[in-house]
């Protein structure tokens, strides 16, 4: 079947190309008939010049496709009452070709055939001296025929006597060139071979086995191999007492001199019966057919059971193949065997220079067979061998991060020791930087403490360190860190950032910094949005991703089903297949992406508009990568937007964002299923939304800018002095008399949408867990009222809703005492213990041991809403305003359920209150959440946006959230003005700063190292434009130092300069 599967392909690739052919012709024409419209060429030339020629009718094709469709069909049929795994199947014996065929009648054919089941020699011999068969040369096929199905029925006696009429086993006209120990061999390797389900998902049949599968593979996963699992049953699989081996055995010694060169012979595929039995991974086979090799003086190793002589037309030997198929024992039994005549340095010397050995070890490091790893090292493969791409085993190792197999390449042998410093080909990546890309910590501290030069530069001159941190594998960032010699080329890589632009500096320069994995190439960013100019107006924007933006899911963009074998005439699965993405009742071209997808997918969204996002069906059609068109689908999944994820209430939503739809191919049965998710984005508008000049005004700036972090910074217990509540007008008003240019704050919006001013999930002040969205307004200022709202008899309502009010109009009231004093049993929120004792089983509580803005902790004050910060700051004071709306992974982790408000809903609401308010107030977006910055960039132009990144600091679920890489992927494809980022990665590698900013975008950093002077300098050397922090005072005041230290270094230098 499998040469049916690969004509099937040749016959479609054939088709394909003459489609292709006749479509150039009709393009030529057509084109013609423009340059001269009078000749109007194009018809007559197609119908009397192409049309008739054998190509363009496409009749033989489609003939032989129906008929190769035909015997597959049959040969699917066959296999299902097939009793293939029969020992005594005739069904896969050679047939007795037709010439010998013609001196027999029926009844002689039936005679022969019988006597050799009941393995009656008398009764064949007489069949075959009536048939006057004995003695013939035109006879040696029907002999050899009778030779197979005596060793297919296990009759001895038959086989014995049929070898003495047979001067060679040599068919002439087997079209593999194959004789019966082959069939025999891999005979057996079928019927007792493992499970087909552990076959290797290859295309279209594993090698040497191309009927031990049941199934067809799609050719999607061709490119997603999984290594098949070291075989664990070599010895429970076979014995020297099963019958099949036995007959091997006495088929064996039952050949005639002349007769055992069989066993060394080749068949077309250049492979002798000892490939077959090491492919399968059957010990005693290959014991048995080695230990003859050596008594017949066929068995040549002095160079090696690898070397050229062994190896087949692929270029694999036994061990090779062994080796491929996961078969330690089988793979340490020919290695013993090549030893027969005793050990010889000169097989270790020779098999350093056999490649494919190389390669071998290579596919062995990759698929974790540390046992065959540890035999191919002892055996002397060439451990620093590399592949075209120059890659040794230690580099697959690293990738995959297998610790096991790279402690003993590390360990090598007395003779050979692993190369810790090769570079492979594309960016001269040492094993330890492929270990910080994709990161494997062990395996990073494995090389780092087995001497590997952690300061060593890759060819664009990045350190792995620095890879690292990118990549948000901090854990490794901080182990490389550590080490003494990190940052002993500090002056080299200054110079290289300062003096060579193109290769250290900007990634789109610089592709080492480009991919996310280290075998990933890496993949142009294409910006969707000019910043400051295209915005929705009247039409909604619906972005499709294949896949899930969600890393800890293992799913696949698009799954196919594997076809039965019976169906296989049906399918067109096993060809190069292409999805197709568009959308009814939007705008937008179709898209066409090649399967398997890659790994970039999910975050390169398929962009549609539509006027009413609720009629869109978004329709994903799978069809022949080469001839994929309408008539040509094989199968079509379709999502309604307005119904494919469940409602929850008006203005909310789920915030579980994958889909999944299946696939339907033409006769109605399930063929695979696709995965993605989609975001929807309506038009915002407001009669005060311009694009004004001072939309870049940020980057006229020269110095580096101080945010006050929710005010005059978090509130911690561990702080010496008291501080001001966190998110309160009084700690923004102080921030910014302290120097800070801006106030960042966190804005969430209530169960009745108004936007409040609070970080936490979480409102802990209530005694329950209870998100921010599921308060009104009155509850939310409620929790933490000033003194006016509460006596001590209880809560006066009228006095809430006037304070309420006051608030929110920003109406003068009576001058506050300090919040932080209390008396006992005061009403709703009381004391600072009573609070405490009220929060004490809240998850936050228990959490910290502690609130922010608490009383009896920090100087407390009442909750604000957006509003009363707009009234009540001065405007020259600029709002860094935080989105503050959680992604899946933060309501999972604070166990809140997976629904919030709706996403335009909620930037619609905080858009209206910002642009109602703004007047002449400089104001920047950021948030955490990918598309809630998606969002405000498409709904409005004028206020800039910025992406908030943790940057491998915490674990995330979605992958755009999870490093700085990525995050620098986001906004730059979104055209966003820059990205916030956690300090941690920008204080270990400083130089990722101008990465960041040679990417066109701006770099803040936030986090508790900001409080450090030192560390915020060490970010500033390199140019980071601002920096949020906690204290305000002592970062301005070390800033403004060293800004007059540098300029009166500057000003001395010039006048040395004058005076000279």
């Amino acid at each position: 079947m499998a040469a049916l599967f690969e004509m099937r392909v040749q016959v479609r690739n054939l088709s394909w190309f003459a489609e292709i052919n006749r479509r150039g012709f009709v393009k030529i024409t057509k084109k013609l008939d423009k340059k001269l419209p009078a000749a109007a060429s194009q018809h007559r030339y197609i119908s009397t010049k192409v049309d008739p020629l054998p190509f363009a009718q496409n009749v033989t094709t489609s003939r032989l496709m129906a008929e190769i469709n035909k015997w597959l069909s049959a040969l699917g049929d066959a296999r299902n009452i097939d009793d293939s795994r029969s020992d005594r199947s005739v069904r896969s014996l050679g047939r007795v070709s037709s010439k010998a065929m013609l001196t027999l009648s029926q009844t002689l054919l039936d005679t022969l055939d019988q006597a050799i089941r009941n393995d009656n020699v008398e009764s064949l011999k007489v069949g075959l001296e009536e048939g006057n068969v004995l003695g013939e040369h035109a006879s040696q096929s029907l002999l050899l025929n009778l030779l197979q199905r005596s060793i297919a029925a296990r009759s001895k006696a038959s086989i014995a006597y049929i070898l003495d009429q047979l001067p060679s086993l040599h068919e002439v006209d087997d079209i593999n060139e194959r004789n019966c120990i082959h069939r025999l061999v891999i005979h057996i390797g079928r019927t007792r071979s493992n499970d087909p389900d552990n076959e290797p998902k290859s295309y279209p049949f594993p090698i040497g086995t191309q009927f031990t599968s049941h199934d067809l593979q799609p050719a999607t996963s061709s490119q997603l191999v999984t290594p098949r699992a070291l075989n664990q049953n070599e010895t429970k699989l076979l014995g020297k007492d099963d019958e099949a081996v036995q007959i091997l055995m006495y088929l064996l010694d039952s050949l005639k001199p002349e007769q055992r060169q069989a066993l060394s012979s080749r068949d077309s595929f250049g492979r002798m019966p000892l490939h077959y039995a090491a492919r399968f991974g059957f010990v005693v086979v290959c014991q048995i057919i080695m230990a003859k090799m050596q008594e017949w003086g066929q068995f040549n190793v002095e160079n090696g059971i690898d070397a050229p002589e062994w190896q087949d037309n692929d270029g694999y030997a036994p061990l090779h193949l062994s080796v491929v198929g996961g078969h330690p024992l089988t793979t340490k039994a020919l290695l013993q065997g090549e030893n027969w005549q005793g050990v010889s340095v000169k097989k270790a010397e020779m098999r350093k220079t056999v490649s494919k050995s190389g390669a071998v070890l290579a596919m062995a490091t990759k698929s974790n067979y540390k046992v065959i790893v540890e035999m191919l090292v002892e055996a002397g493969v060439d451990i620093n061998w590399q592949d075209k791409t120059g890659e040794t085993a230690l580099h697959l190792a690293a990738r995959f991060g297998h610790d096991e197999i790279a402690k003993v390449l590390l360990k090598g042998t007395d003779e050979q020791k692993a190369d810790l410093e090769i570079g492979e080909n594309s960016y001269a990546w040492t094993p330890l930087h492929v270990a910080a890309v994709d990161g494997h910590l062990s395996m990073a501290q494995l090389l780092v403490d087995a001497g590997a030069e952690v300061a060593k530069a890759d060819s664009s001159g990045w350190t792995a360190k620095e890879h690292a941190a990118l990549r948000g594998h901090l854990d490794i960032a901080r182990l490389l860190a550590a080490h003494p010699a990190a940052d002993l080329v500090q002056t080299t890589k200054e110079l290289k950032v300062n003096g060579d632009h193109s290769r250290s500096s900007s990634p789109e320069n610089n592709t080492s910094l480009d991919g996310r994995k280290s075998n990933g190439a890496p993949r142009p960013l294409e910006p969707v949005k000019t910043f400051g100019h295209r915005y929705l107006t009247d039409k909604s924007m619906v972005l499709v991703s294949l896949g899930s933006m969600d890393m800890r899911k293992n799913i696949e963009a698009v799954k196919l089903d594997r076809v039965p074998l019976t169906e296989a005439h049906l399918t067109e699965l096993d060809t190069a297949l292409s999805i197709v993405v568009s959308a009814s009742g939007a705008q937008g071209e179709p898209t066409i992406v090649d399967l398997p997808v890659h790994e970039n997918v999910s975050t390169e969204p398929i962009v549609f508009q539509a006027a009413d996002p609720s009629k869109v069906k978004i329709m994903f059609d799978i069809v022949p990568t080469y001839s994929g068109n309408e008539k040509n689908k094989i199968g079509r999944g379709v999502a309604l937007l307005s119904s494919i994820k469940p409602t929850i209430g008006a203005k909310r939503m789920n915030l579980q964002g994958d889909v999944c739809v299946p696939i339907l191919a033409s006769n109605l049965d399930v063929i695979g299923t696709v995965n993605f998710n989609f975001l929807v984005v309506t038009p915002f508008s407001h009669p005060n939304m311009e694009i004004n000049s001072q939309q870049t005004y940020w980057k006229k700036l020269a110095t580096t800018m101080v945010i006050g972090h929710r005010g005059m910074g978090k509130n911690l217990t561990s702080n010496k002095s008291l501080q001001l509540g966190e998110n309160t007008v009084p700690s923004f008003i102080a921030a910014a008399n302290l120097g800070a240019q801006y106030v960042e704050f966190d804005v969430q919006l209530t169960k009745d949408h108004v936007p409040v001013i609070y970080h936490d999930f979480l409102v802990s002040e209530t005694g329950i867990d209870a998100p921010v969205h599921t308060l009104t307004l009155e509850q939310f200022l409620h929790i933490n009222p000033d003194s006016k709202r509460s006596n001590g008899n209880g809560v006066n309502a009228n006095a809430v809703n006037e304070s309420i009010e006051r608030v929110r109009n920003n109406a003068p009231g009576p001058r506050q005492r300090s919040l932080s004093m209390g008396y006992a049993g005061e009403g709703l929120t009381g004391s600072g213990n009573n609070l405490e004792e009220r929060m004490k089983h809240t998850r936050d509580f228990k959490t910290k041991g502690y609130k922010a803005n608490s009383r009896g902790n920090f100087i407390q004050a009442p909750f604000a809403t957006l509003e009363d910060l707009f009234r009540q700051l001065p405007e020259h004071i600029g709002f860094n305003i935080e989105m503050k709306y959680p992604m899946l992974h933060e309501s999972e982790e604070q166990e809140m359920d997976t629904y919030a408000v709706e996403l335009n809903s909620f930037c619609d609401t905080v858009l209206s209150k910002v642009y109602d308010l703004a007047g002449n107030r400089h104001i920047i977006f950021s948030s955490f959440n990918p598309d809630i910055c998606l969002c405000l960039s498409f709904k409005q132009p004028s206020i800039p946006i910025m992406f908030l990144t943790d940057a491998g600091t915490c674990p995330v679920g979605d992958i755009r959230a999870s490093s700085l890489q990525e995050a620098i992927r986001f906004a730059s494809r979104w055209n966003l003005i820059g990205i916030v980022s956690a300090a941690e990665p920008l204080i270990n590698s400083p130089r990722l700063v101008r990465v960041v900013k040679e990417s066109g975008l701006l770099c803040v950093s936030y986090g508790t190292l900001n409080n450090n002077p030192i560390m915020v300098q060490r970010q500033v050397k390199e140019g980071i434009d601002a920096v949020i922090v906690d204290n305000v005072l002592a970062i301005r005041k070390g800033l403004t130092t060293n800004e007059e230290a540098s300029n009166g270094q500057s000003l001395e230098e010039g006048s040395e300069g004058d005076s000279s």
